[in-house]
């Protein structure tokens, strides 16, 4: 190779180079967008070659990110839901907790004269509150779960969108590749799509001989395979929670619990909370209407007449509501027909705080503190998954930093690389100057 041929590769070489350096300068701001240099060797004849154009990516640390992703996503979405309940969860006035303090005071109160019909009357009056709360709390869980399920319907339409867009990519990134041509935009885009979807799902990423990306949840159910795509379905469940799904071809995959991740799997678990908390404030409001009942229309009434029941609670939809025929000459606080100021069957009325109720995640619970327990159970998961969404952002953003200290795009080593390649590109040119020289002088020599 002569003198002139040796510069001209050099130049090739700058100029190769040059082009990347202004592509990364020109993309500093871009999304997702991985820097990109060339791969340089030697030729044997002298000279340089640009072997292949570099793409700076690190596939270890791209995984770490995405699950750090679904972990950050998982815990922040439930955080709003949280905050909610716990407003209207509380121990504070107004709550289902003290409307049960405020019914039983009423009881104790009215012991001091079980004939006052004023204080008769209160008792039915802290009982239609009580009534009142449990229908807003449950009102409020039911509220929750069909906000959640809404939600969750819209982040399964955004997954699908997401694995279509990847498996369209593997296609394109496929062809562009059997071409020759270059894919690195197209793998920044698929990366980029491929991190939306991991906050959304907690996803597996394995990159095919081919360079297709195949994606699958964590219990293996497939998201992509080459340029298919599954489609995710929420639904609502018989237990009000929610029911996820991954239908690929004629092959449908039902999610356990726990089985999805990310923000759709937060939703999940948090729907399946708010069951629980529904279902034990319908155990504390049916119990409570039971044994009430029970302790009532054992006994008599200021009329003589056997005492009549003060609640009355639907099963089927979870509603309680006072019994309208109820007057209150009907309580049933005595226990005799005969003696309207005895209040032995009070007594027993009174004993319903103390009674055991069984409570899902509780197990056996005082009835007078099932309710503070429920509320004490909700702040516990709220705390705990706040200290979880904490740490997981912390690693979120250790793993972006560890991340973009690969792929990422420095302006000053841009500024760097740039005046050494112009540097080189000068100096061949020098080269080829200085060939164009000696072969002008041999001319003139000749």
């Amino acid at each position: 190779m002569s003198i002139t041929q040796i510069g001209l590769s050099g130049l090739r070489a700058s100029q190769a180079g040059l082009n990347m350096s202004a592509r990364n300068t020109a993309n500093l701001q871009t999304e997702g967008y991985s820097r990109q240099g060339v791969s340089l060797v030697a030729d044997a004849r002298g000279g340089v070659q640009v072997a292949s154009l570099v793409r700076y990516a690190d596939s270890y640390r791209s995984q770490q990110l995405w699950g750090a992703q679904s972990r950050e996503g998982q815990y922040s979405v439930q955080g709003s839901y949280y905050s909610e309940l716990e407003s209207v969860m509380g121990l504070g006035e107004g709550s289902v907790g003290s409307g049960i303090d405020a019914f039983f005071a009423a009881l104790d109160e009215v012991s001091t004269d079980p004939t006052s019909v004023a204080l008769r009357q209160q008792v039915i009056s802290s009982a239609s509150s009580v009534a009142l709360r449990f229908n807003s709390l449950r009102d409020t869980l039911q509220g929750q779960l069909d906000t959640v399920a809404r939600q969750a319907d819209s982040m399964a339409t955004q997954i699908n969108s997401l694995s279509s867009t990847v498996a369209d990519l593997n296609a394109r990134i496929s062809q562009a590749a059997a071409i020759g041509a270059s894919t690195s935009e197209l793998m920044d885009q698929r990366d980029l799509a491929v991190g939306q979807l991991a906050s959304l799902a907690d996803v597996r990423v394995t990159t095919q001989a081919d360079g297709a990306y195949g994606i699958s949840l964590k219990n293996g159910a497939p998201l992509v395979v080459g340029a298919r795509s599954a489609t995710v379905t929420a639904t609502t469940g018989s237990d009000g929670g929610l029911e996820i799904a991954v239908q690929l071809g004629d092959a449908r995959y039902p999610l356990a619990d726990g089985a999805i991740g990310g923000q759709l799997g937060g939703l999940d678990a948090y729907a399946r909370s708010v069951v629980q908390q529904k279902a034990s404030a319908a155990t504390i409001a049916g119990e409570l209407s039971d044994r009430v009942n029970a302790a009532l229309t054992a006994g008599y009434g200021t009329d003589g007449q056997p005492g009549q029941a003060l609640f009355a609670f639907d099963a089927a939809t979870g509603t309680m509501s006072i019994n309208t025929g109820l007057t209150q000459a009907s309580l049933g606080l005595s226990a005799a027909a005969d003696e309207p100021g005895n209040s032995d069957q009070l007594a027993a009325l009174l004993d319903v705080r103390t009674q055991d109720v069984t409570l899902p995640g509780l197990g056996n619970v005082s009835l007078g503190d099932a309710y503070t327990l429920m509320v004490g159970r909700l702040g516990s998961e709220s705390s705990i998954n706040q200290a979880s969404l904490d740490t997981a952002a912390t690693l979120r953003q250790q793993a972006q930093l560890s991340l973009e200290s690969v792929r990422g795009v420095s302006s000053e080593e841009e500024a760097v690389n740039i005046s050494e390649l112009m540097q080189a590109y000068q100096a061949n040119m020098k080269v080829i100057s200085v060939a164009t020289e000696l072969f002008q002088t041999t001319l003139d020599a000749l």
